[in-house]
């Protein structure tokens, strides 16, 4: 397979995952710790377009994986985090935060596209140790 060929086709595979939010009502892509759907759509449209169709180079695919990644795995964390820390400091209105099945796979699918991206990275590669 040809390098970038995989990370294309994940970003490719981006509607794939808006149709299972819609239709499921769960969303295994990306998780915005705070309200806005629009926000999710956006940055779906963006992974889409640039992942799929505009980085057709496999460096520059690798470093927008990487920071996609990274940026996708922060917000996850957010989104865990920051209902604890609001418990926190208002525990009479502590209520259960979000943390299940679906965010484990959302780690999951990140975790592997982040390291995939770093290991697959020429830049990477020709960085002597």
């Amino acid at each position: 397979m040809i390098k970038g060929q995989m990370l294309s086709k994940y970003y490719l595979a981006t509607p794939v995952f808006i149709l299972v939010e819609l239709f499921v009502g769960m969303n295994f892509r990306v998780s915005i710790p705070w309200d806005g759907d629009y926000l999710i759509y956006l940055y779906l449209a963006i992974c889409f377009i640039l992942g799929g169709f505009i980085l057709k180079k496999p460096n520059f695919l690798n470093l927008f994986a990487l920071f996609e990644s990274s940026v996708n795995l922060f917000l996850l964390l957010l989104s865990v985090y920051l209902p604890v820390f609001a418990m926190a400091n208002r525990p009479e209105e502590a209520g259960a935060f979000k943390f299940g099945m679906v965010e484990v796979i959302h780690f999951a699918i990140v975790g592997a596209v982040l390291l995939y991206a770093f290991y697959s990275n020429p830049i990477i590669k020709k960085m002597p140790i």
